[in-house]
């Protein structure tokens, strides 16, 4: 097959749905297939919409002469008025790569009104989707009034580090050694990622009990960046926060191996790969209720879900976890149960090939 995938940036780009999309794209052309990779330049949600009046867009997916087009569904602003005319003079199949739905992001209402309209509009026009949980599968759902196109669920995966090899005796070591307790937060310094909850349940413990290192961008939303520094120095957490700025491969192993828990209280997650990769490592993760962090995270068994924005919430499981180590290394056990029992990249990608392929032959 010659497969166009459709992104806005670069896939190189550090994210979870780049991650998926790289992961994809690797699996695909070990089977032969080719895959055009068709890039846009993100320009924000508003002027992405003057892309389905220009012909850059067109031109590049005509040019392409594929087979089947992959639209990641972030792309949806820059389309969905394309779709239709790309389906009736190209002939393509157009699969929705599902990572993430706007409008179920908290939003003004009137703003999630719009983006939900939008979505269902781009929804519509596609000829198969693929759904990267239960979760985001729900949503498409209520956005579609149960009317999808053919899908499919293609959980992502963690097994994209080297060498990752826990041992029983290591992971109680690090359970159970003496001194503050070591959060490790992954994920890029957005608000939505909700690192303004962890500093303010900080405050209510004492200062020698916890350490925090934060490995995500910087660069994404510098006017939130800047507040969490101001916020730091009110709450005098200077000297208990480490921004390590963004990293993957064996960098961020590292950091995984060197601490004991994982803390991302997000406002929403449509899935959540930070939460697996930190299992594969042994380390319990606190997500929050919202998105599909409980697919993931069992509460109360490898880690804690609390409602969003609930520092207290938090900070109880934080102090719990500080003063009972045994129950740290129970998660800790337990959080490399899960992660065994989740699929591998190639079992979700093999899944999505055989989607492919009948969405070919229809």
């Amino acid at each position: 097959m010659r497969i166009g995938l459709l992104i806005y940036g670069d896939i190189n780009s550090i994210s979870g749905g780049y991650l998926y999309n790289r992961k994809l794209v690797e699996y695909l052309r070990r089977q032969g297939d080719q895959v055009e990779i068709i890039s846009l330049p993100p320009r924000g949600y508003w002027p992405s919409l003057g892309d389905n009046f220009g012909p850059s867009v067109w031109q590049a997916i005509a040019a392409a002469k594929l087979d089947l087009l992959i639209e990641d569904a972030m792309v949806h602003p820059s389309v969905l008025l394309l779709n239709r005319r790309i389906r009736r003079e190209l002939k393509l199949p157009i699969i929705g790569l599902v990572h993430l739905l706007n409008s179920f992001d908290r939003q003004p209402w009137h703003s999630a009104w719009f983006k939900r309209a939008v979505e269902a509009y781009y929804l519509k026009s596609l000829t198969g989707i693929i759904a990267n949980s239960q979760t985001t599968l729900a949503q498409l759902r209520q956005l579609l009034v149960n009317r999808l196109p053919p899908y499919c669920i293609a959980l992502p995966a963690a097994d994209h580090f080297d060498a990752v090899d826990i041992t029983p005796t290591a992971l109680q070591q690090r359970s159970l050694a003496p001194g503050p307790l070591k959060i490790l937060v992954v994920g890029n310094v957005i608000r939505r990622k909700g690192l303004h909850v962890l500093l303010r349940a900080l405050a209510l413990l004492p200062a020698e009990n916890i350490r925090v290192t934060v490995a995500g961008r910087l660069d994404m939303e510098p006017d939130y960046v800047s507040e969490l520094r101001l916020l730091i120095r009110a709450l005098r957490l200077k000297a208990d926060i480490e921004f390590q700025g963004a990293l993957q491969g064996p960098a961020l192993a590292k950091l995984y191996r060197q601490h004991q828990l994982m803390v991302l209280p997000s406002a929403y997650e449509s899935y959540g790969i930070v939460y697996l990769e930190a299992q594969q490592f042994g380390l319990p993760a606190i997500g929050t209720t919202a998105g599909a962090a409980h697919e993931i995270i069992s509460h109360g068994e490898n880690g804690y879900l609390i409602t969003p924005e609930n520092h207290r919430q938090l900070a109880g499981y934080l102090q719990l976890l500080q003063d009972d180590r045994q129950m740290l290394h129970q998660l800790s056990r337990n959080a490399l149960t899960t992660y065994a029992r989740h699929p591998k990249w190639e079992d979700s990608c093999e899944i999505i090939r055989r989607f492919l392929d009948s969405r070919i032959a229809d």
